[in-house]
C-alpha cells in the first residue's frame, strides 16, 4: 500500500452539500451518526491504535444508506431510503487502506444528472410528483447488503436486482441477475450453505415468495420454487436449516399501492393476520410448504440462525412489538424516534411432528443486527452477537456490542472507548486455524461523537472487552447502515483476478 494517504476531491460542483450535509431538519435519520457524507474517499496506511491481528487479511465491505441529495421531504425521509455508498476497508500485514464509492444505479445516475432528488420516499411517504422524462420508473437505492459471490462484489436492495461492483476499485459494473436466473428482485439477506458453498436466498413480490439456490461455481440458479403467503409481508430476512427454509408472516406489510399515493408504504396492519404471526417452513428438497401458528401480533427483525434438533426446528432472532406506520395513521406517520421500538432476542421452536410452535425470550438486552459465525449457518450454534439498543438516545440507535452464550444463558455487553458509540452490525471473522466456534474477531464500525467520523474496531469474539484489539481511524464518516461481510485475502484476490481484462 502507498505510504501516504490520498483523498478524492469532494464532489460539490453540482450543488450538493459538502462532506457534512446540513439540511435543516431534526429528522434523526439525517443527523448524528446517520448524517450523510457527500463525497467519496480513499486513504492508505490508516492510523491504528493497538494492533491489527497478523492473520486478519482481506476486506471488510459495508454498504450504507447515504442520500446524495436533499430528500424531497426531509421530515418524512426514512433511513431505508438513502443512496448506497459502499465502504471497503482492506487489511493486510497489520495495515489498513480505505475506499468508498457510490453505487451508480440507473436511478442514481439520473439524479446526479438532474442535480437533485427526483424520487419520493417509500417508507413514510413523501412528496410525490411526476417523474421527469427519461427517469427510471422506480429508484434502486442499492443500500442494504454487500458481499462477494461469483467473483463479483454484489450490492443488494430488495426493490431491484443486485448491482455488481469491482471488488477493488468499487466501480459499478451494472445489474447482476445470476446469469438470467432472477428477473426482478431478490432479498438482501442471502445465506451461504456451509457444506456446498451455494448461495441460498429468496425474492418477495407482493404475496409471492420465490426460493432460490445459486451454484457457487457457476453463479447460475440451480433450484427455485414459488409459493403464496396471502399478504404482501415486508419479508426482509429468513433462516435456513439443513432441510428447511424458514419464513415469518407478520403484520408488517409493504404496500406499493399506498406508495403510489404518496402515503407510507411500510405499514403495520394487525387486521391482515386475524390469527396472528405464522411460521412457514419450506422443505429445501421436496419444496413442501407447511404453516405453523405462532400467534400474537409482532414482527421479527433479523435472525441469528436456525437449526434442527430432536425433531424440532429451532429459530433464533430478534422480535419487535411493531414495525412501520399503523394503518390508522397513514396521513400522520410516526416519526423517526417512534419507528423502532426495542427489539429483544427470542427463540422459536417448531415441533415437526405436531406442528406446534413455542416461544421464549432470551435475555433482557435490547438490540439489533444479530450475527453468528457464518460457518454455523443451518447448524447448531452456541454464540450470537449483536449491537445493543438499550438507551433509545435522541441522536443514536445503537449503543454497545453484545455477545450471548446460549449454553450459559449469559449476555456480555461492552460500550465503545472514549467518544465512540452507535456501532453497526458486527461481522465475525474466524482466526486462521480456528479451534472453536468463537475463535475469531468481531469487526464493527463506530461513530466518534468528538470528530464526527467513523472508526473500525476489532474485538476478540471470545473475550469481549471495552478496549478492542485495534482501532482504525477512518478519514470520513460512514453513516450508520445495515449489513456487510468479510472476504478473506484468497477470496478477494480470486475475485479481482476474475474481473474482465484480468483473465489470463
Amino acid at each position: 500500500m502507498p505510504a501516504q494517504p490520498m483523498k478524492v476531491v469532494a464532489r460539490t460542483a453540482d450543488g450538493s452539500p459538502g462532506p457534512n450535509a446540513a439540511w435543516p431538519t431534526d429528522n434523526k435519520f439525517l443527523n448524528g451518526p446517520f448524517a450523510p457524507w457527500t463525497e467519496e474517499n480513499e486513504a492508505y496506511d490508516l492510523k491504528v491504535t493497538g494492533e491489527l491481528p497478523a492473520d486478519l487479511n482481506g476486506a471488510l465491505f459495508r454498504v450504507t444508506s447515504n442520500p446524495r441529495f436533499a430528500p424531497r421531504n426531509t421530515d418524512r425521509y426514512h433511513w431505508w431510503e438513502g443512496d448506497g455508498l459502499v465502504c471497503g476497508i482492506y487489511l493486510r500485514d497489520g495495515r489498513a487502506a480505505y475506499r468508498t464509492r457510490w453505487v451508480a444505479t440507473d436511478s442514481y445516475r439520473f439524479e446526479v444528472e438532474a442535480g437533485e432528488a427526483v424520487y419520493s420516499g417509500f417508507a413514510n411517504g413523501g412528496t410525490p410528483g411526476r417523474l421527469p422524462a427519461g427517469a427510471p420508473p422506480a429508484k434502486n437505492v442499492a443500500n442494504t447488503n454487500v458481499g462477494i459471490f461469483d467473483d463479483h462484489l454484489l450490492v443488494y436492495y430488495e426493490g431491484g436486482l443486485p448491482q455488481a461492483l469491482h471488488p477493488e476499485t468499487l466501480e459499478t459494473q451494472g445489474t447482476y441477475d445470476f446469469h438470467g436466473g432472477v428477473d426482478v428482485v431478490c432479498t438482501a439477506h442471502y445465506k451461504i450453505d456451509p457444506v456446498s458453498g451455494d448461495m441460498l436466498f429468496f425474492a418477495a413480490t407482493g404475496p409471492t415468495i420465490t426460493w432460490y439456490r445459486a451454484d457457487v461455481k457457476s453463479g447460475a440458479i440451480v433450484d427455485s420454487h414459488s409459493f403464496d403467503i396471502g399478504v404482501p409481508v415486508l419479508m426482509h430476512d429468513f433462516a435456513v436449516t439443513e432441510n428447511h427454509a424458514v419464513f415469518f408472516v407478520t403484520p408488517a406489510l409493504f404496500r406499493l399501492d399506498l406508495i403510489k399515493q404518496g402515503l407510507p408504504g411500510v405499514v403495520w396492519d394487525e387486521q391482515a393476520l386475524p390469527h396472528g404471526v405464522q411460521i412457514v417452513l419450506m422443505n429445501r428438497t421436496t419444496h413442501q410448504v407447511t404453516w405453523h401458528e405462532a400467534g400474537g401480533v409482532w414482527a421479527n427483525t433479523h435472525f441469528y440462525n436456525a437449526y434442527e434438533h430432536e425433531g424440532t426446528v429451532v429459530v433464533d432472532g430478534h422480535r419487535i412489538d411493531r414495525l412501520g406506520t399503523p394503518t390508522s395513521r397513514l396521513h400522520t406517520p410516526v416519526g423517526s424516534h417512534e419507528w423502532f421500538p426495542p427489539a429483544f432476542p427470542h427463540r422459536w421452536q417448531v415441533d415437526l411432528a405436531s406442528g406446534k410452535v413455542s416461544e421464549q425470550r432470551i435475555g433482557g438486552v435490547a438490540g439489533e443486527f444479530p450475527k453468528i459465525n457464518d460457518a454455523y449457518t443451518g447448524l447448531r450454534h452456541r454464540y450470537g452477537y449483536f449491537a445493543t439498543t438499550r438507551a433509545l438516545a435522541a441522536d443514536t440507535m445503537s449503543d454497545g456490542l453484545a455477545r450471548h452464550d446460549y449454553a450459559r444463558d449469559a449476555t456480555t455487553v461492552v460500550e465503545g472507548p472514549d467518544e465512540l458509540t452507535s456501532p453497526c452490525e458486527p461481522v465475525f471473522v474466524a482466526r486462521e486455524n480456528a479451534r472453536g466456534e468463537d475463535d475469531g474477531y468481531l469487526l464493527s464500525l463506530w461513530w466518534n461523537r468528538a470528530t464526527g467520523l467513523s472508526e473500525l474496531l476489532v474485538h476478540d469474539a471470545a473475550d469481549l472487552r471495552r478496549t478492542p484489539l485495534a482501532r482504525v481511524e477512518l478519514p470520513s464518516r460512514v453513516p450508520l447502515g445495515f449489513h456487510g461481510s468479510w472476504a478473506d485475502q484468497a477470496v478477494l484476490e480470486a475475485a479481482v483476478a476474475g474481473q474482465p481484462g484480468n483473465a489470463g
